[in-house]
């Protein structure tokens, strides 16, 4: 062999073994995480919080894309339709990876199962359940007496017709033999106005720093917990379950990429999540928010998935809930 072609072929070695990862990094220049609801709330809050600690692990730029509508479809119809080439992934939650499907059914423009990919979870939070001041109850067993015992007197209010906390007071009334009148707001904000005015007397909603406050306050009462054991950040709280056997939910975060993601990009965002969700300052940011950090697999994000539009498209049908 010439001297000209071993020089030639010993400079072209190193860039041959590292070819894997420079076609990697081309691809991933700019990493686009899109948040399916408007900058500020809850959902947003945690992808920022995320977005440093997964560009620094990644290597590439990570921006936040606030992409808002129809409870979520505009979004994850946005990921579906860009390549699939690593660049886009969908912070998804029950909403737009459960609920919102089988309330638009073909005009969802997307199946949360054959178009997305699970990379991990993020997130879980327990509803909390609460009564007016008026209403004399403590804990779920003591609610549920003065439910039943004043059928189609109580209204509970939602932050939307077909929103999670709607979808689970009726699976609640449903489980718990209770008759109750929904009362829809416009977000979760009036509906604690109207509970503490007393226009409603339940709310099953998750958490917030607001609602928080009120329960501190005594303002309004926090009568139960939806997770499977007693919560923390509810110390000795009632847990719902104890009394209506089998009604646990969870608000629940995760991220996803559309189907036909090469496997490269998914391991790298795995690990780099996997990475930032067993950083104890994201740890406490999320506390603050009203969440707990669940570093879960695909797995548990299929399970949920899964749980979600089982339970909740037969409530849907029960109900015959519709969009608004």
């Amino acid at each position: 062999m010439k001297r000209r072609n071993i020089l030639a072929a010993a400079a072209a070695l190193p860039l041959a073994i590292s070819a894997p990862q420079v076609a990697l990094a081309a691809l991933r220049r700019t990493i686009r995480l899109v948040v399916p609801y408007a900058a500020g709330g809850p959902t947003d809050a945690m992808a920022r919080v995320l977005q440093p600690l997964l560009q620094d692990s990644v290597g590439a730029t990570v921006v936040v894309d606030n992409v808002p509508g129809a409870g979520g479809a505009i979004g994850a119809q946005a990921v579906v339709r860009a390549p699939a080439d690593g660049n886009s992934f969908f912070l998804g939650n029950n909403g737009p990876s459960a609920v919102t499907p089988l309330l638009l059914r073909e005009n969802a423009g997307f199946d949360p199962v054959k178009d997305f990919v699970p990379v991990g979870m993020i997130a879980r939070a327990t509803m909390l359940l609460a009564v007016s001041t008026d209403v004399p109850a403590t804990d779920m067993k003591s609610f549920l007496a003065y439910a039943r015992a004043n059928p189609g007197k109580l209204n509970f209010a939602s932050a939307g017709v077909g929103s999670l906390g709607h979808l689970a007071s009726e699976l609640l009334a449903k489980e718990a033999g209770l008759k109750m009148t929904h009362v829809a707001y416009k977000g979760q904000a009036p509906t604690l106005t109207a509970l503490l005015s007393g226009e409603v007397q339940m709310l099953l909603t998750t958490p917030t720093s607001t609602m928080r406050g009120y329960i501190s306050s005594g303002r309004i009462k926090l009568i139960a917990v939806t997770s499977e054991e007693p919560s923390p950040q509810y110390p000795g709280t009632d847990v719902a379950r104890n009394a209506v056997p089998g009604f646990v939910v969870y608000s629940w975060f995760a991220l996803m990429a559309r189907s036909g993601m090469p496997e490269a990009p998914l391991a790298e965002m795995r690990k780099a999540l996997g990475t930032a969700l067993a950083d104890q300052e994201v740890r406490r940011k999320f506390e603050d928010f009203g969440v707990s950090v669940d570093a879960a697999g695909p797995e548990q994000v299929s399970q949920y998935i899964r749980q979600d539009l089982s339970r909740w498209r037969a409530i849907i049908q029960e109900q015959g809930i519709k969009p608004e």
